[in-house]
């Protein structure tokens, strides 16, 4: 009796694996093909056709142009050099524009020198007077001098309005993916895909640095030092304190976002309160005195008609 048993369990096996030894060996190409495409890929030809075109082409002679245009100025000091580029590097990265300090000095300098040459062409296609040219071009160069400095400070106000904004719904988002049982790894890149924006970004580069082996608190040091906000500051304080004391993250980012929406609603109570102040000057200089003369005017042309 044992000794059928043990041949029908033999057999059973035998038929097992003849009827799945097909399917096993099609999941074997499939398996070969995905590490062929996947090595493929892993190429240094695949890997420049990944980066965009800007990385391609027009980075590559920004640099290049960019460090010749570098050897023909006048160098200062070391000291003051380094500081100049850290300073340019830290407002780069808070506008979440990944570029190399020198790169953007060259652009300002072709900027101011485009400025000029089209004050000038716009002076010789005017033809006007010597004090009107004068201030033209005082205007052009302003543009040309003040022109990249202002729109990388408009663009690093956006960037961080717009995290300020994103904030408290991608993290309900996180709260849902980590109580739904993913960890705070793989809740991260979930919230990635569901949602886009600038703190979608930061968010993407805190899970690339965690997977490149950083730990979770030098990624987060990083967010904040990119952003350079409180918000951000006392959302990583949080998050690094709850994992050491062994706080559940969701309880933590979910009093965060309640506490992020109670201050948007305090800011913009303080916005408005501040509305009527800042409309009282508009109206001193220009409504109340055309209300005035519209009033007084016709009493003003009487009186001096009678005397």
């Amino acid at each position: 009796m044992e000794f059928l048993v043990i041949a029908y369990s033999f057999l059973a096996f035998i038929l097992v694996v003849l009827l799945a030894s097909p399917a096993g060996q099609k999941m074997d190409k499939k398996q070969s093909r995905i590490d062929r495409i996947n090595n493929s890929v892993g190429q240094p030809v695949f890997k420049e056709l990944e980066l965009s075109f800007y990385e391609r082409f027009l980075g590559k002679g920004l640099k290049s142009v960019s460090a010749k245009f570098n050897k023909l100025l006048p160098q200062k000091k070391n000291a003051n050099k380094t500081k100049t580029l850290e300073a340019i590097r830290k407002q780069l990265r808070y506008a979440g524009i990944f570029m190399e300090p020198s790169d953007f000095q060259f652009i300002k300098y072709a900027f101011l020198i485009g400025a000029v040459f089209l004050t000038l062409v716009i002076l010789l296609a005017v033809n006007a007077d010597a004090l009107i040219s004068l201030l033209i071009l005082m205007v052009g160069v302003l543009i040309g001098v003040m022109g990249p400095t202002m729109y990388l400070r408009s663009r690093v106000s956006s960037h961080q309005t717009g995290i300020k904004k994103q904030l408290p719904d991608a993290m309900d988002m996180l709260c849902v993916c980590i109580e739904a049982g993913l960890g705070f790894d793989a809740a991260l890149l979930k919230v990635s895909q569901k949602l886009k924006g600038p703190f979608i970004d930061e968010l993407l580069i805190v899970y690339r640095e965690i997977q490149m082996g950083r730990t979770r608190r030098e990624a987060l040091q990083n967010l904040c030092d990119s952003t350079n906000l409180d918000e951000l500051k006392t959302f990583a304080s949080a998050l690094v304190q709850a994992e050491q004391l062994g706080i559940p993250i969701n309880n933590v980012m979910r009093a965060q976002s309640e506490q992020l929406r109670v201050e948007r609603s305090q800011q913009a109570k303080e916005k408005g309160m501040k509305a009527s102040i800042k409309m009282l000057l508009p109206m001193l200089l220009f409504i109340f005195p055309v209300v005035f003369i519209i009033l007084m005017g016709p009493t003003v042309l009487n009186i001096m008609d009678t005397f």
